[in-house]
């Protein structure tokens, strides 16, 4: 199932510098996958727009528009999915954690899995008290 957006905003802040532009580089669509939907997969084909950058001190000509809660920069997967896929990672791992994520409408391999695993960040260290 494929779900057509565009973003309502007409400005975007540039990631390098903070500053806000409303000057429209260019248009292009982004495909990113979501969750099922009554378990179909699913994914948006999001137009964005990249901008251009209004200060002249920062080194970034142009950026693209990232939507809040759908998108994050090179990610080809929601933020909602990623953190369904980490934690099926983290509960069942490979084989049966690909599985369940088959059986949950989202097409995953094992190795993609394992790889986001291995990706997330060490627990803090907890401090040992002996007595």
């Amino acid at each position: 199932m494929s779900i057509r957006a565009s973003p309502l905003s007409v400005s975007a802040s540039c990631p390098t510098c903070g500053d806000t532009s409303e000057r429209v580089h260019s248009r292009y669509e982004r495909t990113v996958v979501d969750t099922a939907i009554g378990n179909r997969p699913s994914r948006l084909v999001l137009r964005v727009r990249r901008f251009l950058c209004s200060s002249t001190a920062c080194d970034r000509r142009t950026f693209a528009e990232q939507i809040d809660g759908v998108t994050t920069r090179y990610a080809r997967r929601t933020p909602l999915l990623w953190g369904i896929l980490e934690g099926i990672g983290l509960a069942l791992a490979r084989r049966a954690g690909a599985r369940l994520a088959t059986a949950l409408g989202v097409h995953v391999g094992r190795s993609t899995l394992l790889r986001l695993v291995r990706a997330l960040p060490d627990p803090p260290a907890a401090t040992v008290e002996a007595r």
